[in-house]
């Protein structure tokens, strides 16, 4: 393994930038909070309905979350991380509560993950459930927003006929992937078997180029937010800030921020905080 290898292993390894804790146990104490946090809210009034299928692949499900006493107008979607090949919907709905008690409804999808799929195949799973949305449940004014791997995918829908077909208002990108490039030579690419050619295919940072958003922009109607954690990765950082100014240069309504005090776990961790800076931008972006 060469040195630039290296460099990006470390790089893409988001537990070894954590400095609440030792990096070895990261990763299991983050899936540990996010279980117990959405244990507790499949157990409350705030889960419709879980299990919903709708695509044909095993993971396929999604679980509606909203308040039946307050009016949902705007539905936002959360996509969870996992390098494309680990965890699931059922420990990822810690950022339900405050969106919910604001008037959001909550959906948070689950998708099949790598070695049994391809990224390919992903991609085209999240369009399915977007179209699922609109077309099964009839939900109009969608945000789409994801963390990590997760942000990636939401990122493959910005497409001026995703947001004018399936009504797609914005993007909330949260710790995001969008070049797969530096992915290529290290461990994660294992069981996602990317090559340079795929890389460039799957990456929202090179397939947005030559697509036509004018109209989108003249009326002024999709909104993007891209953020990062202050203890996230240099990698992450300059992800990023390259991809929000990519879709600036696109003519997009883009705001990036950089989320100060956390890292790559705990900048979604805090989500079921009505009191953290993030959970609040998140609430005022979609409703204003």
């Amino acid at each position: 393994m060469d040195g630039k290898t290296k460099s990006n292993e470390v790089l893409y390894s988001p537990s070894r930038w954590c400095k609440r804790m030792d990096p070895d146990i990261v990763v299991n104490k983050h899936i540990e909070i996010v279980k117990l946090i959405s244990e507790q809210i499949k157990k409350s009034r705030y889960c419709k309905a879980t299990n919903i299928r709708y695509g044909s692949g095993d993971q396929q499900l999604l679980d509606v979350y909203e308040d039946g006493l307050i009016s949902s107008d705007c539905t936002f979607v959360y996509i969870h991380g996992g390098y494309w090949q680990e965890l699931n919907k059922d420990i990822s709905a810690y950022c339900v509560e405050p969106l919910v008690n604001a008037g959001i409804r909550v959906v948070v999808p689950g998708y099949d993950l790598a070695p049994k799929v391809t990224i390919f195949n992903i991609v085209e799973e999240i369009h399915q459930m977007l179209s699922y949305l609109k077309d099964s449940l009839k939900y109009k004014n969608i945000w789409l927003g994801g963390h990590s791997a997760g942000a990636h995918l939401a990122a493959s829908m910005i497409h001026p006929e995703v947001n004018e077909n399936i009504g797609v208002k914005g993007f909330i990108l949260i710790s995001g992937i969008f070049d797969l490039n530096p992915l290529l030579e290290t461990s994660i690419n294992k069981p996602l078997k990317l090559n340079k050619n795929t890389c460039l295919e799957l990456s929202p940072l090179n397939n947005l180029y030559g697509l036509d958003f004018t109209h989108i922009t003249a009326q002024n109607c999709l909104k993007i937010l891209v953020v990062y954690g202050e203890n996230d990765s240099p990698a992450f950082h300059f992800q990023s800030k390259q991809f929000a100014k990519f879709l600036e240069k696109l003519g997009l309504d883009v705001t990036e921020e950089r989320i100060n005090g956390v890292d790559h776990f705990d900048i979604v961790e805090n989500l079921s905080s009505i009191h953290y800076s993030l959970t609040k931008r998140i609430i005022n972006f979609i409703l204003n």
